[in-house]
Order: structure tokens, then sequence, then C-alpha cells
């Protein structure tokens, strides 16, 4: 027994229901999708399906849009949608490459909304293609499409469907108007005498060879320039030392071509440059220099002329340094001169008289005896 989540089996019971119901009104956009190429009112076409009070889901309303005047067509379509939902920005681009890609945006559409689609390829108002419906996990379709020419044209019908709401819309576009181009390929590139020379070839499109046909947006570095009806251009004062990144894109121009609304992608960044080499100064190497250096000047003279480091790092009080190292040399490990003095004998004289003394003593004697 196979379970599915109800929103699933709701969706699969709305798209049952939209068959049987679209099979029995005559609303355009819906029925007789094959034979949609006849339709010249057709540019663009939806109808809208919503559940009933009763549970059954019933059409809504059907509405076209002319020529994608949806200025104009604001009340019908706030009345067909009723502020459900609002009709979806279909894109559909043709590459040189035979590769058809449709993509919409589904910024008002529930996650869960499921979607297939279905195309015609149309010529002279006839059926030349018409594909089985697909169903989709995301908003985008590829394929790949046979030949074609300028006047060919391609219908798609886009059908959601979400629990409640069921509705298709169908859209026509020109093969010319979205048909994307190569990007252009550049055959010359020089830098000459202060001037920029481009030259390209002529863009490969399957409806015209003509230059006036085609427009170009060329990129120098940050610089954009938009060019028209040529092949070459050259860009005045050109600084030989600098380095250029080129880039280009090109699309077909509207008026008096018809042509494609999209650009093609980017080439690929060329670089021309630098002709002159100029010596490669880091900024962080000038700024150093530019501040490092004053800085370095100032210390010095901090330190040299106003002893600074003495200020902040006195020495320790001690010995002379010099007595200090020559008391540790080694007196005998350099030939240092010794003088010797010559050594002087003095001699001191000392006379004795202690005769006289004593004849001095016994003459005082005698006179002392004589007096008495």
């Amino acid at each position: 027994m196979c379970v599915c989540p109800l929103w699933q089996a709701l969706s699969l019971w709305v798209i049952f229901s939209v068959h049987v119901v679209s099979e029995e009104g005559d609303y355009k956009s819906l029925q007789n999708f094959s034979q949609q190429c006849s339709n010249g009112q057709l540019d663009k076409g939806i109808s809208l399906f919503l559940t009933n009070d009763s549970g059954v889901m019933e059409h809504k309303n059907s509405t076209y849009i002319v020529d994608y005047s949806i200025d104009e067509d604001i009340p019908a379509l706030l009345d067909v949608f009723s502020g459900r939902l609002p009709p979806l920005n279909i894109s559909c681009i043709v590459d040189m490459q035979n590769h058809l890609n449709f993509s919409w945006d589904t910024s008002g559409v529930p996650e869960h909304a499921q979607y297939s689609v279905s195309y015609l390829l149309c010529r002279d108002g006839e059926k030349v293609l018409e594909s089985p419906k697909e169903r989709l996990p995301s908003p985008v379709f590829s394929t790949v499409l046979g030949n074609q020419t300028h006047q060919d044209h391609i219908i798609l019908q886009l059908n959601v469907s979400y629990p409640g709401v069921w509705y298709i819309q169908t859209q026509k576009w020109e093969i010319l108007t979205v048909e994307k181009l190569d990007p252009p390929q550049f055959i010359n590139t020089t830098i000459q005498s202060d001037q920029l020379y481009l030259k390209w070839d002529l863009p490969k499109s399957k409806h015209t060879k003509n230059p006036s046909c085609f427009r170009y947006e060329l990129r120098i570095n940050d610089e954009v320039r938009y060019l028209s009806k040529k092949l070459s251009h050259s860009e005045p004062n050109i600084d030989q030392t600098r380095t250029y990144k080129i880039q280009m894109r090109v699309k077909m121009l509207s008026f008096p071509c018809r042509g494609s609304i999209y650009w093609s992608d980017w080439t690929s960044v060329l670089n021309l440059g630098p002709l002159i080499l100029q010596p490669d100064f880091h900024i962080g190497v000038m700024v150093t220099i530019a501040l490092g250096l004053p800085m370095s000047l100032l210390a010095i003279l901090l330190l040299c002329k106003f002893r600074i480091f003495y200020k902040l790092f006195p020495p320790i009080p001690g010995p002379s340094i010099k007595i200090k190292g020559l008391l540790e040399k080694d007196i005998t490990s350099h030939n240092y001169q010794i003088i010797s003095h010559k050594c002087v004998e003095e001699v001191t004289e000392v006379e004795v008289k202690e005769d006289e003394e004593e004849e001095e003593d016994e003459d005082e004697y005698e006179n002392e005896e004589e007096r008495l």
C-alpha cells in the first residue's frame, strides 16, 4: 500500500479534476495547446482554477496579457488571482548550440508546489515540434532543439499545482528575441604610442550577419564602454606602466534588427601590459620606511645626547673599571719595565762625652766642699 503525504494526494486530484473541467469549458489558454501556433492573439495567457466551498476544483478566470503590457492588465490580473498568486516571471533562452532553457521565479509559490511543462516550436503559424508534458522537481527545464529560423516561435505551457490552487500559464516568444550569442572573439589587442587597439570577429548569429545589428559592452579594468556597429575600438591615454584587464560581451540590437534581450557571457579576462616596468614598491615597505626611519633617528638622539639609557639603567657602584681590570691582569704576562732603586747607606755619627761630664761633676763636688 502506497502512503503519500496529504498535499501530494490533493495535488494529483487537482490535476485530474482540472483536466476534466478544461475539456468542458472553452478556455483558450488550456484547450487545444497543440493548435496555439495559429493563435495570433497569444503572447501570454493565464487560467486559474480554485477549489470551491464544496471541495470541487472549478475554473475561476482566464485572461490574455497582450504584448507583455502588464501595467494595462493589472485589474484583470487581480481579478484572475484574487490576490493569491502573481503571474510567474518566465525566461526563455536559446543559445548558439540549440539548447533551449526555461526558468521561472518561484518567490510567490509555496515550496511544495508541483510543476509540469510542455512546449511547441512553431513556424509560419504551423506546429513543427510538440513536446510531451514533463513533470519537474525544480523550476528549471532544459532541452535541445533542432534547427530554427528567425521567424520561428516557442510556446511554453507551464502548469503549477498545490492543494486548492492550480493554474496554467501559456507564453510565446519569438526565437530572434531570446537568442543568446556566444562571447565575441578578440583577434588583435595591442598598445602602441599610448593607444590601446582592439579588434574582434563578427559574432555568429543564426539570423543576421549585419555588423550594425550588434551592441557590445567593453570593460577595461573598472570602466565600461558601450559600442555599436563596429568591429574595432581604440582607447586613448593608456598608461604603459599599468596592467589592463579587458572583457567584452555582445547582444543583438532591438532596433532596427529586433534583437535579443539577453547579453552573451563575458569573454575570458585578457591581460595587457605593462610595457614599461617600474620599481615594485610594496605599500607596506613604503609605510615602514616613512614611519620607521624618523622614529629610529629619534631613539638614537635620545639615547646618545640625553643619556636616557644611563638614566634609566644606572651602573652598579663598585671599583673603578680600569683599576679592576688592571688587578685582574697577570703582570708577568706583559712586558712591563720594572725600575729598581739603588740602596744608599746612611751613617749617623754619635759623640759620646761621658768623661767630660764626669770631670765637671767632680769639679762641682770639690767646689762645694771648699765652701763648707
